[in-house]
């Protein structure tokens, strides 16, 4: 059953990639060959590796909190808990050659976290949450409003727990990294062309609006987590700094990648797949000037694809 589900996941993911089209399906498997290699450089390095390990685990816990199969997987499977850990150790598959191979022991220890995440079930209320701080975000903030709305009660508590626990070093910047990485997923589903047009922008104010916004309230969400961290380990003042303006230039590649794919009320595969290539950011540094060089080449994508809705106002 196991390689069943997996074989059914590795042909759901080929369709995913032929739908991109041949053109991007060349570059991005160039890109991942290039991603590969770079990983197996920086997994030498025993520090390094321990970061990749951690980063890793939390995009996991990321998908398991928000992956909408558990009910099917639980009303077919007895052993869905196996299942889900046997995709999850699939996709560690390249992490963990590399660190077996350079014999990063510790690290490979680490990835046994996954054998706690498969148990994180979070039970979210179908209900609709509407509280103070959403009616604080601004009106044109959509995304923010529908993600708070769904993600409530986890970037809530890990908010409050990196500022209870700030003096720990590690706690804030790791609480950070999950908030940035949480965001990301409020511009996975594309806006309605209607709400798109009701802004009454162009396609390149409309871009520098989403921008703008984007990095003002991510920027309110973690500066009193840096401020708690200045004041404990203001020794160490450059870690929060550095990770809050890298994940600046990540928002803003997400930003322009999914307006990039814009269609109408779509969750287009092709903006997925390069934005969780750019998360990669967040976790190896060292592949932000190629998320610098997309950036570059999906800001003029998105101005050339948001001219077919927003032309009237050009």
């Amino acid at each position: 059953m196991i390689k069943a589900l997996l074989i059914i996941r590795l042909n759901q993911t080929f369709r995913n990639i032929i739908e991109i089209g041949l053109f991007r399906m060349i570059f991005l498997i160039g890109l991942i060959g290039f991603l590969v290699f770079a990983l197996y450089i920086k997994t030498a390095e025993s520090l390094a590796s321990q970061y990749i390990s951690i980063g890793f685990l939390l995009l996991i816990l990321l998908i398991q909190l928000q992956r909408k199969d558990k009910l099917f997987l639980k009303s077919h499977f007895s052993n869905y808990k196996i299942l889900m850990l046997s995709e999850y150790l699939l996709l560690s598959t390249p992490i963990l050659v590399c660190l077996l191979i350079h014999k990063q022991w510790f690290s490979v220890f680490e990835l046994l976290g996954l054998l706690i995440i498969v148990h994180f079930d979070l039970k979210q209320k179908r209900k609709s949450l509407n509280t103070k701080l959403q009616e604080m975000i601004p009106i044109d903030c959509i995304e923010w409003k529908a993600g708070l709305r769904k993600q409530f009660f986890i970037i809530v508590p890990i908010w409050i727990i990196g500022a209870i626990t700030s003096f720990f070093i590690g706690s804030v910047p790791i609480v950070i990294f999950i908030l940035g990485i949480s965001t990301f997923t409020f511009f996975e589903r594309n806006e309605s062309s209607q709400i798109l047009l009701s802004y009454e922008l162009n396609s390149q104010k409309l871009l520098w609006l989403k921008i703008k916004r984007q990095l003002q309230l991510f920027f309110i969400m973690v500066i009193p987590l840096i401020a708690l961290f200045l004041v404990f380990h203001v020794e160490s003042w450059y870690i929060p700094i550095v990770e809050y303006i890298i994940f600046c230039f990540l928002h803003i590649y997400v930003i322009v990648t999914k307006y990039a794919f814009y269609e109408p009320n779509t969750k287009p595969i092709a903006a997925q797949t390069f934005g969780g290539i750019g998360a990669l950011g967040g976790i190896i540094p060292i592949f932000l000037p190629l998320v610098w060089l997309l950036t570059i080449w999906f800001y003029l994508k998105s101005i050339n694809n948001l001219n077919l809705y927003l032309d009237d106002y050009n």
